[in-house]
């Protein structure tokens, strides 16, 4: 089972790796990004940052797909990870089950030069990533940012 996809600009970190795994009582979590997919240091570096409980996997969108329709992933508790609304929304279309989408922090690096939107110190969204994010909500899963699981949830679909 999914139990969250995260957007994360900066995937598996502190927050990600040891609360959120906590938290969610998760035995994986699953990097979907084409360019980590194809780094290897990066990908080992995704991988260091998890807990040894945890076990990390890191794969492109194509290969994500394969797995995220495998009937086995009800079997797994899982955590994905992905860098991007966008990449959020590939998720969502593909996967068979998915509790909620998580925004946590975005649009601080991208190296995007479209104005964006200020949602608080820690999301900036330009139109394409509210866009996508719109659509998730439309495909009617729970859409919200909360940067860690002790703080207050915004329900995304009363703020875009």
């Amino acid at each position: 089972m999914i139990k969250m996809v995260r957007i994360d600009e900066r995937l598996v970190h502190g927050q990600v790796a040891m609360i959120w795994s906590k938290h969610l009582g998760i035995d994986r979590i699953i990097v979907v990004n084409d360019k980590a997919a194809s780094d290897p240091i990066l990908t080992s570096t995704l991988k260091m940052a998890a807990p040894s409980s945890v076990k990390v996997i890191v794969l492109s969108k194509e290969k994500a797909k394969v797995l995220l329709a495998d009937p086995r992933m009800k079997e797994l508790q899982s955590l994905i990870v992905v860098n991007s609304p966008e990449d959020a929304l590939f998720v969502v279309e593909n996967a068979k089950e998915v509790s909620k989408v998580n925004i946590g922090n975005y649009g601080k690096a991208s190296g995007s030069k479209e104005a964006k939107t200020k949602l608080n110190d820690n999301v900036l969204l330009d139109d394409k990533d509210k866009e996508n994010l719109k659509k998730i909500i439309e495909l009617g899963f729970v859409t919200q940012y909360q940067l860690v699981p002790d703080q207050s949830i915004t329900d995304l679909s009363k703020v875009l």
